[in-house]
């Protein structure tokens, strides 16, 4: 009877450490940032995204387990409301930016899960220069740009005025407009065709 039990609790154990496994194999995954944090600001979980996203907030300091101030004001304005919402699924957003500029919009929700009595918070930070390019990349590819009006596109897309655009690539400003009047043509065009098929 020994032997069962003792190999029920080893395949119990290889059970829990694949799903272990299997949940930090997709937590990596995520472009997002990701951090899993105690109630009391301690980081349990950061995936590669979170990590130099954090480094990115605060270029400073060393490595910590701990959450930076400015991410932990935000937890406890979850934590606050608990109180009065707590039979609602709160998400709290923000923004922040980095040292280098790069704005960065992060969510904090509660997170429960079986194996804990406590609940813990869900932190996701995401890259916003990141998730325009991404977008970018695919509407490059939706719309059939030249690398050219990708280019031109991206700026486009993070708030460069035409006169910025012509600065940063060195060409005239006529040759922006010509580069956007192409692109918004094949936006036109694609966004016809897409309710042809349809």
């Amino acid at each position: 009877m020994n032997t069962i039990t003792n190999s029920l609790e080893r395949a119990n154990t290889q059970a829990q450490q694949l799903d272990q496994v299997f949940l930090q194999g997709i937590l990596e995954g995520f472009i997002d940032g990701i951090l899993i944090l105690s109630t009391k600001g301690k980081i349990l979980h950061a995936n590669e995204s979170a990590r130099l996203l954090l480094h990115k907030l605060t270029p400073d300091s060393k490595p910590s387990n701990l959450v930076p101030k400015q991410i932990w004001r935000i937890c406890q304005a979850l934590k606050y409301s608990f109180k009065s919402y707590h039979s609602q699924a709160v998400i709290i957003d923000s923004y922040l930016t980095t040292s280098q500029s790069t704005p960065v919009r992060i969510r904090v929700r509660w997170l429960k899960l079986e194996l804990s009595k406590e609940p813990f918070i869900l932190v996701t930070l995401e890259d916003q220069h990141q998730s325009i390019q991404n977008l970018v990349l695919a509407e490059v590819y939706h719309y059939g740009l030249t690398p050219r009006e990708a280019e031109v596109w991206l700026l486009r897309r993070v708030n460069y005025s035409y006169k910025d655009i012509a600065a940063k690539l060195f060409i005239t400003l006529s040759t922006v407009k010509k580069h956007m009047k192409n692109i918004h043509a094949k936006r036109k065009l694609t966004a016809v065709s897409c309710q042809l098929s349809a």
